[in-house]
């Protein structure tokens, strides 16, 4: 041994010991189950890219971290009776002189005093507790409480001075006197004490074994609870969650507060969530399908279950501009709720087929929304396959015409409808008077008693005396008395 290290080793045998005794005695003890919040716990390191030099931490007693203690304190303990020996810079959150470097080892190992060696040091992951030794013990003295050693944590509290073990997650706890489960309680400052998800390494296994507070529980959450709670305090969400699984199930996910949640590491494979979308209360007022649209609602007031797809399913180009303003369902990862095009609860009555003339003709935009012309033209403008009328209306349409038990007006423009529709059936008049359509004089030429013909102009279903019932005056048109003798 040469003269440095005889040196050396004689200081540390008198202080190491002196240092078995009172000076280690102040490391808290006390049992406390961290069952539910260990994962909280698990992975730190002994150093982290943010400049915090993190503890090795173990989530339960007697359970090493994956950051166990790789250097053999007990063999040394004879050699170094103080930490800041080898820690210096632990104190003030120095990296450079917080952990020995590997080649001082020589200074002893140099293969003729003591055999070679080759160690290095645990290799530096990111945990979830984001430490600063150098702000703990600053809020310590502003406390004004006793000051802490090393020991106070980092030592076995039944071993001796260099028994160094992983940080237990119980005697954080024990210190700080929060219950494990209070980690999941809401009102806490998870930021405070961990880092965001996303800058853990390995933080993607990690993910699926945090615990679920209670809070989040429910159809409550989803709908009221969890978006003011996120604009409020971001960062308890981000210590569990990765902007990715908002946007698994927010269709906009570049509305305030999703773009400020760390996103996943690019190596990661990103433990997503499964969309659910509860149904609003309002949504569930029967009134609701007919009243959603008044006044049109803004779009991140739907953006966050609705794509423009869902809209564009019952409504007609063009879209109204805060449909427009909604993301399409293949440019979003979310899926969104996925409506299907239905019924208005008003069309599914047995009445709605006669009834409707009065709806479209006293509201034609609520039709328009849904319906272009040319779909209701299939029905009303479609002699050769109605379905409106019964088969063969076109045939005989003329009695129910002459007896109006519906007036055609309704649906018809009947000075132009009639003649295209003739014209078009190859049956518009090019007899005598050598024109498709005539006035009722030109008709008495031949249609009544006092014609050349006398030829009917009622059909073979016609009732007369339903027609003279309905309206006297039309007979009196062609016929110069009552034919039926029924007048007063």
């Amino acid at each position: 041994m040469n003269g440095r290290g005889a040196l050396l080793a004689a200081v540390c045998l008198v202080v190491a010991s002196a240092a078995t005794g009172a000076g280690w005695a102040q490391t808290p003890t006390g049992p406390m189950s961290v069952q539910e919040t260990g994962a909280l716990f698990r992975f730190a390191s002994t150093g982290a890219p943010d400049g915090h030099l993190d503890p090795v931490v173990s989530d339960a007693p007697g359970r090493a971290s994956s950051q166990a203690d790789s250097f053999p304190h007990l063999k040394h303990q004879g050699l170094f009776p103080l930490c800041q020996g080898c820690h210096e810079g632990i104190e003030s959150d120095d990296e450079v002189t917080a952990f020995p470097e590997p080649r001082e080892c020589a200074g002893c190992h140099d293969g003729v005093e003591e055999e070679r060696v080759d160690w290095e040091p645990a290799p530096r992951r990111a945990g979830t507790l984001d430490y600063s030794h150098a702000h703990h013990l600053r809020e310590v003295a502003e406390e004004g409480d006793a000051p802490l050693v090393c020991a106070s944590c980092h030592i076995d509290p039944e071993g001796t001075s260099m028994a160094v073990v992983p940080l237990e997650a119980e005697r954080c706890l024990n210190c700080h006197g929060e219950p494990p489960e209070s980690h999941t309680e809401p009102g806490l400052d998870c930021g405070e004490c961990h880092r965001p998800l996303a800058a853990v390494d390995g933080g993607d296994a990690l993910f699926h074994e945090l615990p679920t507070p209670s809070v989040h529980e429910g159809r409550d959450f989803l709908l009221d609870g969890h978006g003011p709670e996120a604009l409020e305090d971001t960062g308890r969400c981000t210590a569990c969650h990765i902007q990715d699984q908002c946007a698994s199930c927010h269709v906009d996910a570049s509305l305030a507060p999703i773009p400020s949640i760390p996103a996943a590491p690019s190596h990661w494979d990103a433990p997503l969530l499964e969309p659910e979308y509860p149904e609003p209360d309002s949504h569930r007022d029967p009134e609701y399908e007919r009243i959603h649209g008044r006044p049109a609602p803004e779009a991140p007031e739907c953006s966050t279950c609705h794509t423009r797809d869902d809209c564009a399913s019952c409504h007609l180009e063009p879209l109204p501009p805060s449909v427009e303003a909604l993301q399409e369902r293949p440019r979003v990862q979310a899926p969104g709720v996925g409506l299907a095009s239905g019924l208005p609860g008003n069309h599914d009555t047995p009445y709605f087929m006669s009834a409707h003339t009065v709806l479209a003709s006293a509201a034609p935009n609520n039709c328009s929304s849904c319906h272009t012309q040319a779909y209701c033209a299939e029905c009303h403008d479609a002699p050769r396959g109605p379905s409106y009328h019964p088969p063969s209306f076109a045939l005989r349409h003329s009695a129910s015409v002459g007896s109006q038990p519906m007036e055609c007006s309704n649906c018809h423009n009947t000075a132009a409808f009639c003649r295209e529709c003739h014209a078009g059936l190859g049956m518009e008049s090019v007899g005598r008077l050598g024109q498709a359509c005539h006035q009722q004089r030109d008709c008495l030429q031949c249609h009544s008693q006092l014609g050349a013909f006398s030829v009917s102009p009622h059909g073979p279903d016609f009732d007369a005396e339903r027609a003279q019932a309905r309206n006297p005056l039309i007979c009196g048109a062609c016929h110069l008395s009552d034919p039926l003798g029924m007048g007063p």
